[in-house]
């Protein structure tokens, strides 16, 4: 469901990123969203494919913290499994405290894995972050992260940032990633659409699961018996998520 990026070179054209996917369904939408809690989709989406990656050993989770409320989903009970967070928040309670501009207080080579859900849309220098993660994460290490794309400005405090695929691809690689990886996290239009307008007005849940079943037909009959796909980014099937499931690894 993933395309590596790594050695899609494309002689004197522009580098084709691939972004994969997978369609809404009757299923996923009676496991997802049938007992709708007060997440938003995009988070629904995030936790949804956040529970399906392996992430093991030591862990940072970057703008996480004791009190975010994800943790079971990453806790695989591995025998090796430690949990450490760094935020700005201290609401949020987490390991380390820094500002937007401070390195990560750890040596270098300290985790296997780090972890970021909807942080470094927030981070003005996001060159600085990127080599600091790269900087804590042990050789052959894994960041995973999520960032919005197709999604309002949320400043927690500002808000800077909505890269393409093909734009954190190219940052990942410059920093010294490679192994790229590259999700959209979408229902579909109709969803994100009314996601995009914050779903103001009355009978907000019944608006919002019409939205979610037009989607599931739309699909249904644009796109006849397909689960998933991988297309380049901008294919009108993937052109507009509301964010993106990104997975890069540091060079052995």
């Amino acid at each position: 469901m993933s395309i590596n990026n790594k050695n899609l070179q494309v002689p004197n054209k522009l580098l084709k990123v691939f972004v994969a996917g997978i369609f809404p369904s009757f299923s996923r939408y009676w496991k997802l969203f049938i007992n709708l809690s007060d997440l938003s989709v995009l988070r629904i989406l995030e936790y949804e494919r956040l529970e399906k990656h392996n992430i093991t050993g030591k862990i940072l989770d970057y703008g996480g913290g004791e009190h975010s409320g994800y943790q079971s989903l990453i806790n695989n009970r591995s025998n090796d499994y430690i949990y450490e967070s760094v935020n700005i928040d201290e609401s949020t309670n987490p390991t380390y405290i820094i500002n937007e501009s401070s390195q990560i207080p750890v040596s270098d080579e300290q985790y296997e894995h780090v972890l970021s859900l909807n942080t470094l849309e927030h981070i003005y220098d996001i060159c600085f972050a990127l080599k600091e993660i790269y900087r804590v994460l042990k050789p052959t290490g894994e960041i995973v992260f999520t960032v919005p794309f197709i999604f309002r400005v949320h400043g927690h405090p500002n808000d800077y940032l909505r890269g393409t695929a093909s734009w954190w691809s190219k940052i990942l690689n410059q920093i010294g990633f490679n192994s790229v990886e590259i999700e959209a996290l979408n229902w579909g239009p109709f969803t994100t659409a009314a996601t995009m307008l914050g779903m103001r007005g009355p009978f907000k849940r019944i608006r919002l699961h019409g939205n979610l079943i037009a989607d599931i037909l739309y699909v249904a009959y644009r796109y006849p018996n397909l689960k998933t796909y991988s297309e380049v980014q901008d294919s009108s099937i993937c052109n507009a998520p509301l964010a993106y499931f990104i997975t890069a690894r540091k060079e052995g």
